[in-house]
């Protein structure tokens, strides 16, 4: 099968479902396990038996397709949007998919479609446990965003993003490599099954390599930066303060979220950041000896002058005396 024949084979009636939202629940009903969920229902897919010693399973989220309730899969799924978009439901996020993007949702993730158009034509890839070789994982390198997804992902650890959106729309090898997955899928001839699992790796090896700075994440991380910088702007102008509760109102940042970004991307709390800001100015007023240690003490915002020479110490190595002392 050659490209031509795949995009006339993608736009027949195959790719067509035609399913109502009541018809598609019904037939879920009937084939999966449904369990409560939220204020809904969440029906747990097993394909056990469909993967028949392969690897991965392909499938097709089709055109003119009804909602598909919220789910889950006991593995990662690859859903990539061939034409038009698809809009789903990922836990609590909505995320919408364009022609051309990728994403890749861990396992046990609920995860729901909206209904689809006449254009709308997704691609499913769905791999078995354990698809992913040692070798392969120990290659990745551990200083990007998309590889440590990938690395959490595989390792079956629990405390990472539970999918990742890669933005790929104007990528040729990206959709290249469906393609070929798609022709190999749909016209199978010997050791088709070997080429497709070749063409997944070429495919996530891609993705790592390519689109660290094009994904959810990124655009989370780069938001979450411009967030910190603010903080520490904040810090930098009103050390003498010190108060979180009045930098989130200022800002209208929800505290215990502010808390845990500030620990997490710059890897210390609020109050060691504006006691370290406090510090340098204190270094900086030393070197007028005329100014008392305990008015610098009072300046930079700490009353009580046993803390201040405590905090001091611990941060230079040096009581107040003594810094200002090496200054002359």
């Amino acid at each position: 099968m050659n490209y031509k024949e795949l995009d006339i084979l993608l736009k027949s009636a195959l790719s067509y479902s035609y399913s109502s939202d009541e018809n598609l629940f019904k037939h879920f009903e009937q084939k999966f396990e449904k369990v409560p969920f939220q204020d809904d229902f969440l029906f747990i897919f097993h394909h056990d038996r469909e993967f028949k010693k392969r690897n991965h399973i392909i499938s097709l989220h089709q055109r003119v397709n009804g909602k598909v309730p919220m789910h889950i899969f006991h593995y990662i799924v690859i859903t990539y949007v061939y034409s038009g978009s698809l809009k789903m439901r990922v836990e609590n996020d909505t995320v919408t998919l364009h022609q051309g993007d990728i994403i890749i949702l861990d396992k046990h993730v609920p995860h729901s479609v909206y209904p689809t158009s006449e254009n709308d034509l997704g691609i499913n890839i769905i791999l078995n446990e354990n698809y992913f070789p040692k070798k392969f994982i120990n290659h990745l390198p551990h200083d990007q965003l998309t590889s440590q997804f990938m690395i959490e992902l595989m390792n079956n650890q629990r405390t990472h993003n539970h999918y990742l959106h890669f933005y790929t729309k104007k990528d040729y090898l990206v959709h290249n490599c469906i393609q070929n997955i798609l022709c190999e899928h749909f016209d199978p001839h010997m050791c088709s099954d070997d080429i497709i699992d070749n063409y997944i790796m070429i495919l996530i090896t891609h993705l790592v390599r390519k689109f660290q700075y094009n994904t959810n994440l990124s655009v989370q991380l780069f938001k979450n930066q411009q967030l910190l910088d603010e903080i520490i702007n904040y810090i930098h102008l009103h050390y003498q303060d010190g108060n979180l509760s009045q930098m989130c109102q200022h800002f209208g940042y929800d505290p215990s979220y502010t808390s845990k970004l500030i620990k997490k991307f710059a890897g210390k709390t609020f109050k060691q950041l504006v006691n370290e800001e406090r510090m340098k100015k204190a270094m900086i007023l030393l070197h007028n000896h005329e100014l008392p240690i305990y008015e610098i003490a009072q300046e930079v915002g700490i009353n009580n002058l046993t803390s201040f020479y405590k905090r001091f110490q611990e941060y230079s190595g040096y009581t107040p005396q003594e810094y200002r002392n090496q200054l002359s």
